[in-house]
């Protein structure tokens, strides 16, 4: 796919998990729901202060267990963002924790695919998600280890892959991106 702009090859940046498919929308078998919740521990974890959070979002916050909970890039999307400050360092790894609800049909197994992007080993736990019920929720872990490149001063290299669950009807990809940053 080019970058109408500039005629370059587009990246995962520029087009996502893809085009929009109006019949697929309307069943999409899982969606990754968001609470308001999830945008305050985004805040709090963004280093606002409760006073910032409670001019946002017009309620007390407490931050307590977002910063427990981890890091800004477990705000519950689709997509999936690893950006790593090399120091000097070889390996590196970091997690995300998701959640999806079956919009499905109950009695639906998940089973994912991993497409790694170059450089970078992607583990899920679990490999599958067994839903009994249209509407319930389930947990799943992402972690990504990847090994320092050589780059310039103030260089950047992003790769993307992604993570597929198919239940043989229905295809969910989240777009996966690891970008390695060498410090000036």
């Amino acid at each position: 796919m080019l970058d109408e702009s500039n005629g370059n090859t587009s990246t995962v940046l520029d087009f996502g998990s893809g085009h929009v498919h109006p019949t697929k929308a309307m069943d999409p078998g899982l969606v990754y729901d968001i609470t308001t919740m999830d945008y305050i521990d985004f805040l709090c974890n963004s280093n606002y202060t409760i006073n910032n959070i409670r001019v946002l979002t017009r309620k007390n916050a407490d931050c307590s267990g977002a910063k427990r909970a981890g890091h800004i890039g477990n705000l519950n999307y689709p997509s999936l963002s690893a950006v790593f400050q090399q120091y000097g360092r070889r390996n590196m790894s970091t997690h995300f924790i998701r959640r999806v609800t079956n919009v499905g049909e109950p009695n639906s197994i998940y089973k994912v695919t991993i497409r790694p992007p170059s450089g970078s080993v992607v583990t899920v736990e679990p490999e599958q998600l067994v839903f009994r019920r249209v509407g319930q929720k389930l947990n799943f872990l992402v972690r990504v280890q990847t090994m320092a490149v050589k780059l310039s001063p103030g260089g950047t290299r992003m790769q993307a892959g992604s993570i597929v669950w198919s239940d043989g009807k229905h295809e969910v990809t989240s777009p996966l991106t690891v970008t390695m940053q060498q410090p000036i």
